[in-house]
């Protein structure tokens, strides 16, 4: 089990919706660190939240569209959570690849965006953009859309430890700015589309990229899998 180094403190993170009829998450809104807390502002007048408006999107449950910026929203997010308290916190921060000692080091905001902020009956997922990010750093990273590639690498030929390499893919009919993530030669899904422009800049940065496949789950349906990736 590979862990998490070095923690990015993020200073705004993306709130990010997904309607079942469609691939693509849309951005709806930015987290942004203020102290100890934050502020939730919707990004209306974008491209994405016109989009998820066209899907179904209203608004973020408690937080009316109309007002500009909503203050001190760090606990209403925290719900999605598990309380710091609880006996099995140090399971949840394992699984984000968190070191249980570190439980005192990283603030909640961080949280949120390390360990995503899913919750199962719901379509709001949290992403940290690592666009404050100075290497070294780690982070865990969904391979998205692993399903719509399965029969090209079914999950019983992907292990832990699988060596994982990112292309560019301008000629994605979804997403001229897509990145690849391949196995083996194959390509196995993307890179989230909030990280996107903070690959980019590594990538052409030269920094350098490895990336491991760290966990496998989910169901076959619905399988998902997770790089450990370092940036140096």
């Amino acid at each position: 089990m590979r862990y998490i180094e070095h923690i990015v403190e993020p200073d705004r993170l993306l709130l990010s919706w997904q309607s079942p009829n469609d691939r693509l998450r849309k951005f709806v809104a930015e987290l942004i660190r203020t102290g100890d807390d934050a502020n939730l502002v919707y990004l209306k007048g974008s491209e994405d939240f016109s989009k998820a408006q066209n899907l179904g999107f209203n608004e973020y449950p408690g937080f009316a569209v109309e007002k500009e910026v909503h203050e001190n929203v760090l606990g209403s997010f925290m719900k999605r959570l598990p309380p710091r308290s609880r006996g099995d916190f140090d399971r949840f921060l394992k699984a984000l690849r968190i070191k249980p000692e570190a439980k005192d080091e990283i603030s909640d905001f961080a949280l949120l965006g390390y360990s995503g902020a899913k919750l199962p009956d719901d379509d709001y997922t949290i992403i940290h953009p690592f666009g404050n990010a100075s290497p070294p750093f780690e982070l865990m990273l969904p391979v998205e859309g692993y399903r719509h590639y399965q029969e090209q690498l079914p999950l019983a030929g992907l292990s832990e430890s699988m060596q994982a390499v990112f292309e560019a893919d301008p000629d994605n009919e979804f997403d001229p700015k897509a990145i690849k993530i391949i196995i083996n030669n194959v390509t196995i899904g993307y890179v989230c589309r909030g990280l996107t422009g903070s690959f980019h800049k590594w990538m052409d940065a030269g920094l350098a990229i490895s990336a491991y496949v760290e966990r496998i789950n989910g169901t076959v349906e619905r399988p998902k899998v997770f790089l450990y990736v370092s940036i140096k």
